[in-house]
């Protein structure tokens, strides 16, 4: 029983030595590498914009020793300034490492190195994950890195594509998706087809749904102009994110029916009921999630705009009202996912019977 308990402690101990080796990882970088040593404040004075937005400018000197190259173990000062709202710049503290760079003056800073706690967290998620799904983590592991190498590969060929090339782009790369996952999920059977029909579907069908929406409503109270959407085709970019965004939750309970359904025994119609209610158990929590996630990637940009004195209502509207946006749209595919994916089980199964 005490074996049990202590192997939960793995996943600590991981990010504990993932961590440690990330802050002694300097020599393999090319670049020079500092670590701040001391740190002081030289002066903080109020700022105001011709916004009347008010935040605060700190200057801070630190003393900086070089971790690597041929001046490792030598010392050099920079000079660090913040603001308070911390928009774009953090302050320095002892014991931070950071990139360095040179252009013929003195040195300053390039970027802070961030690689120790990265490394940390993907270590503390693999051994986690390792110990929940055992042998099935080579599959989750494969199929993430699939799907990462494929969706990087997209973001690439769409820079210097037209609007239609780029929605065609990444409507194909959601079916791949679809498609990559499922296989690794549950394998090369015919409930794979089911899953990734009804996903695909209840996706197309949902982005279908809310496109009509907000155009016959002239995306009133939507506010695509906001500065994350800033490029040339905002309402592109935002039913691309949407697509992207909920396929997963979509995906995830395409499989929970599918899987259920074609084992059980029975009429049609008692199947398509069974798949009914199992979508219904789990519709409830996989919206929730992802109204938390949409919502929690706005919540940084909410709170900015909250602390440069935007009223609570505009920056609702402005900012979270996106994400509400959003998560509606996800909604929808998750509900219409249930009696799509219910009735192609249904019949998948009475075929699989048959034969």
């Amino acid at each position: 029983m005490r074996k049990q308990w202590l192997k939960w402690l793995l996943p600590v101990l991981a990010f504990i030595v993932a961590f440690g080796l990330g802050r002694l990882d300097s020599r393999l970088y090319r670049q020079p590498i500092g670590q701040v040593t001391a740190v002081k404040t030289v002066k903080s004075v109020k700022t105001v914009d011709n916004f009347d937005n008010q935040d605060r400018t700190t200057t801070q000197q630190a003393t900086v020793r070089f971790l690597n190259t041929s001046r490792r173990g030598q010392t050099t000062t920079i000079t660090n300034q913040y603001t308070y709202s911390g928009t774009v710049d953090s302050p320095l503290r002892r014991g931070t490492q950071l990139f360095l760079t040179n252009s013929g003056g003195p040195w300053r800073l390039s970027n802070f190195k961030r690689d120790a706690i990265v490394l940390a967290l993907a270590a503390f998620t693999l051994v986690l994950l390792m110990l929940i799904v055992r042998k099935r983590i080579w599959l989750i592991s494969a199929s993430i890195a699939v799907n990462a190498i494929l969706f990087t590969l997209a973001t690439h060929i769409q820079t210097d594509a037209s609007r239609p090339l780029v929605w065609a782009l990444f409507s194909g790369l959601a079916i791949v998706f679809a498609v990559v996952t499922a296989l690794f999920v549950v394998g090369w059977r015919p409930v794979c087809a089911v899953v990734v029909g009804g996903t695909v579907g209840a996706t197309a069908l949902a982005v279908g749904l809310g496109y009509a929406i907000f155009a016959l409503t002239g995306y009133r109270d939507l506010h695509l102009e906001a500065v994350k959407y800033v490029t040339q085709s905002p309402q592109l970019l935002f039913f691309i994110q949407i697509v992207i965004g909920s396929l997963g939750a979509v995906l995830d309970e395409c499989s929970d029916i599918a899987i259920s359904i074609m084992q059980l025994d029975g009429s049609g119609k008692k199947r398509f009921n069974a798949g009914m209610a199992i979508g219904r158990n789990v519709m409830g929590p996989l919206i929730t999630v992802l109204f938390m996630i949409f919502i929690a990637e706005t919540f940084a940009e909410a709170v900015l705009w909250l602390r440069n004195g935007n009223a609570i209502d505009q920056t609702i509207s402005w900012v979270m009202g996106l994400g509400f946006a959003q998560s509606l749209i996800s909604g929808f595919g998750i509900v219409i996912a249930i009696p799509l994916t219910s009735l192609l089980a249904t019949l998948a199964g009475k075929k699989e019977v048959a034969a």
